[in-house]
């Protein structure tokens, strides 16, 4: 049996009138999957709040592996996960982050659950909410981003991000050093300045749209913002 398993809860992205082929994070990573042979993916849809429960209970009842990653992926603002406009009006209730990060939170006490990566528009600029939802958690790392992101380069970081921290060992993860440094080998591959973000109508750099919080699984340890250590160990500060 495998050792590790990606847990994919993904929101919808488009109505099949805006984009008839309803594109999806799945291919990514499964091509991820396929390529490396050492982890499974567990892969849900949800629309709203007791979807997106329901489907990671769901989820964690069938898991088996000893070490878990959530991946989170919809539309994302500044408060709110999840939900969708069509022409006709909203499909599906967008989710409010703190009920988001309390769900998150009860799900972690019970399973394996390591690391969250969210794949959203605007999520990581609640830092604070990260923060407390690793407090008297098992959760070692949580990463999303600033500002409103374009869709196929995300992706494309998220697939890299968790191409690395699913390779980290067990004395890796007591280890802030390494995880970070897992984290600065996965965005080597980007090109810091690439406008990557949205603010206000104006693209905003890759370097800008991180948001990093961890706390390594060591005794005492306290889960504190890592994204100016990221940066500085990527030789991304100004």
């Amino acid at each position: 049996m495998d050792e590790a398993a990606l847990l994919v809860m993904e929101g919808p992205w488009w109505t099949p009138e805006q984009k008839p082929k309803r594109p999806t994070v799945l291919p990514f990573l499964e091509g991820l999957e396929q390529y490396r042979g050492d982890f499974n993916i567990y892969y849900s849809n949800f629309y709203e709040k007791r979807g997106f429960d329901r489907a990671l209970q769901d989820d964690l009842s069938h898991t088996r592996e000893e070490r878990l990653y959530l991946y989170i992926a919809a539309h994302g603002g500044s408060r709110t996960i999840g939900g969708i406009e069509s022409e006709s009006g909203k499909i599906g209730c967008a989710m409010h982050l703190t009920t988001l990060f309390k769900g998150i939170k009860k799900i972690a006490h019970h399973s394996s659950i390591e690391g969250v990566l969210i794949g959203s528009c605007s999520i990581g600029c609640n830092v604070q909410d990260f923060i407390r939802t690793m407090k008297d958690s098992p959760l070692i790392w949580v990463f999303g981003y600033t500002c409103e992101i374009e869709w196929v380069a995300s992706t494309l970081v998220d697939l890299s991000i968790l191409e690395h921290l699913i390779n980290l060992n067990r004395p890796d993860i007591r280890s802030r050093g390494r995880i970070v440094e897992a984290f600065s080998r996965a965005l080597s591959r980007f090109n810091p300045s690439y406008p990557i973000c949205k603010v206000n109508e104006k693209t905003s750099p890759l370097v800008d749209a991180i948001s990093l919080v961890v706390r390594p699984r060591a005794s005492q340890a306290l889960p504190r913002e890592a994204t100016t250590e990221l940066r500085d160990k990527l030789g991304w500060s100004a």
